[in-house]
């Protein structure tokens, strides 16, 4: 078990690093790691993740609160739609086997990893007039946020970034800083839905993990001012790519 919390430090640090250093995307590492490193199983490393990744989350947007930057009032109007979404990924996943779950976070991983290899820098806005808000957009982003988050125990801050600075005019930081809140509500209406279904979480490992990341991201953070964040991402895609691929694989084969 002290092996289990050492692994859970170690993978903490390796996702919240990812997250610091690229700035998006460190959080789809957390699940392979619980499952290949701490050694949990699928099931129950979604529910982990979600936890961890949303308690994460939400140290990560402290500082953005302290600069107004978190938009309260859409970030939950956008997370109203997961209250119930959340609890339906959650309820889904239960019914899928641990290896056909594992095939699809593979195939997940490699999509995220291409979209971030060509993902190019967002143009930057001229605000002309009174912004306005697409709340059909965000609701409907919202509650297929929610679903992958309950589904996968992601946090969904690729879909939800674009969501907020194209559906509701907000300006770069300001989505990163309210897609943040977004994903730790998320993480705890994935807590909510794992408790009412009577299902495992490990909040010890959870706990462990949140540590691990909190340090992985200030050390993530200090790094990636000092090294070309275009490389970094690609590089970081490659990666998340070769290892959905490493997933897949084995997981087709113990299938067949």
């Amino acid at each position: 078990m002290t092996l289990s919390y050492f692994f859970a430090l170690l993978s903490g640090l390796l996702s919240g690093g990812a997250l610091g250093l690229t700035g998006g995307g460190g959080s789809i590492l957390a699940v392979p790691l619980l499952v290949y490193l701490v050694g949990e199983n699928i099931h129950l490393a979604i529910g982990t993740s979600l936890v961890a990744v949303g308690v994460t989350s939400l140290i990560s947007s402290v500082s953005y609160m302290r600069q107004s930057l978190v938009k309260f009032k859409i970030a939950f109007f956008m997370a109203a739609p997961g209250l119930v979404s959340t609890y339906l990924g959650a309820l889904i996943n239960k019914q899928i086997k641990g290896p056909v779950l594992l095939l699809i976070f593979a195939l997940l991983m490699i999509c995220i990893g291409y979209m971030m290899a060509s993902r190019k820098a967002p143009e930057k806005k001229e605000m002309t007039g009174p912004a306005t808000i697409n709340y059909p957009r965000i609701l409907t982003l919202g509650f297929l946020t929610g679903l992958a988050s309950g589904f996968f125990g992601i946090g969904g801050g690729f879909l939800l970034v674009p969501a907020l600075f194209l559906g509701a005019n907000l300006k770069m930081k300001e989505a990163i800083a309210t897609s943040l809140f977004i994903i730790f509500l998320f993480g705890m209406f994935g807590l909510a839905s794992y408790l009412i279904q009577g299902r495992e979480i490990n909040l010890m490992i959870s706990t462990v993990f949140v540590a691990g990341g909190s340090l992985g991201g200030i050390i993530g953070a200090f790094y990636a001012k000092r090294i070309d964040q275009l490389w970094l991402r690609r590089i970081f895609s490659v990666f998340i790519i070769l290892i959905g691929f490493a997933i897949f694989a084995e997981n087709l084969i113990k299938l067949l």
